[in-house]
């Protein structure tokens, strides 16, 4: 094979010992994000103008210890359906008979959705019922032109990527957001909303929000949300997105209260049990306290598309409510109480199961009230 990565990568014992060394229980996990890496290369490597984005991607802005698995890929690029053609013979035949490729088609197609599917069948070490590997390789034609950048020499938990084009961390962030506009332009399928929530997450604790990462949110928010109602033959503005990212967000901070949906609580287990290794795994407060997180995000996004905040200004309260979240982790002892009651009398709006919050960890309690009114009075009693 003309692999890209390093052959050991491939074998079982070095698999193996990556699962057990970064903790994921299940080795199908690094198997499969190990040859997400390879076929995204691949494609690249025969191709300069095919960009890496969604959860692959992701992993790629993240330390190590804070990746989680992936199990397909989403590619944008200019290319026409038979440019790709051409270039899934070409990476076939470098990779001889190990890797096959299969283009998917559609029973009922989307007449404007300008995307081609194909399922890679590549051979699994790890997993004795199964002889291959199924990887599904999304790619977006004529997708907007978002911001980009290259990362060189980036260590994951699966492989060491040698090159890698992907869409800037401010791009992936937009591009998640509206994943989780229910209802309009987010995804269909639920059981995957916890990954981008997850994702989101991680990218904002990560990575400094300077004026940049605004800005590049706000290009990937307002030229998706243009595609994305193209497609589905609707009308929905930017801001109308975002107000549905909030909406979504707010049930889905019910997950840790005896309101919780049922359903949520499942697709949460069962994405940590294969995607997150051991240390990242959240109590459900802490999935109640990502999505608030997310839900502020999407407050501050849309007073900057609306012109009520300019980039700079959003940039400085996501800095700002960061720097307070980490200094609320801090105390501890009878302070908490104090302080807790001191966050819920600051909340503008009526909290749902209030009598729960009175036992919550500090963090998710300032979640759940700050907003751009309060959030210098909460700095004050922090």
């Amino acid at each position: 094979m003309s692999l890209i990565h390093n052959a050991k990568y491939f074998t079982k014992e070095e698999i193996l010992e990556r699962a057990r060394k970064y903790e994921f229980p299940n080795p199908l996990a690094v198997e499969i994000f190990l040859w997400d890496c390879e076929l995204a290369a691949q494609l690249q490597d025969k191709c300069a103008d095919i960009v890496l984005k969604g959860g692959a991607a992701a992993q790629l802005h993240l330390p190590i210890e804070k990746q989680r698995g992936s199990v397909d890929i989403d590619v944008a690029t200019p290319l026409n359906k038979s440019d790709i053609a051409e270039i899934v013979q070409r990476i076939s035949k470098s990779l001889e008979w190990s890797v096959k490729f299969e283009l998917y088609k559609p029973k009922k197609p989307v007449p404007k959705l300008p995307l081609i599917t194909y399922f890679t069948k590549a051979p699994s070490k790890t997993d004795p019922t199964r002889k291959e590997l199924e990887i599904k390789i999304d790619i977006f034609l004529k997708s907007p032109n978002l911001p980009t950048l290259e990362l060189n020499d980036v260590e994951t938990f699966a492989v060491d990527v040698k090159r890698m084009k992907c869409l800037t961390v401010g791009a992936l962030m937009g591009d998640k957001i509206l994943t989780l506009a229910k209802g309009s332009i987010g995804m269909t399928l639920e059981a995957d909303y916890p990954k981008q929530i997850y994702d989101i997450d991680a990218l904002l604790e990560v990575h400094e929000i300077s004026k940049n990462t605004v800005s590049d949110m706000v290009a990937s928010i307002q030229a998706l949300t243009k595609l994305e109602a193209y497609i589905r033959n609707i009308k929905t503005a930017p801001i109308e997105a975002l107000h549905d990212v909030i909406k979504t967000m707010d049930k889905y901070s019910l997950v840790d209260t005896s309101g919780g949906d049922a359903s949520i609580k499942k697709n949460i287990d069962a994405f940590q049990q294969f995607f997150v290794n051991k240390n990242q795994r959240n109590p459900f407060y802490g999935w109640s306290s990502k999505s608030l997180k997310i839900k502020f995000l999407a407050t501050l996004i849309g007073e900057c598309v609306e012109n009520r905040l300019s980039e700079s200004d959003v940039a400085k309260v996501i800095t700002q409510s960061k720097s307070i979240a980490a200094r609320l982790n801090e105390i501890s002892g009878k302070d908490v109480i104090e302080v807790r009651k001191k966050l819920l009398d600051l909340a503008q709006t009526k909290i749902p199961y209030f009598r729960e919050m009175k036992g919550k960890a500090l963090e998710r309690v300032f979640w759940q009230i700050v907003t751009l009114e309060n959030i210098q009075d909460v700095e004050s009693i922090v």
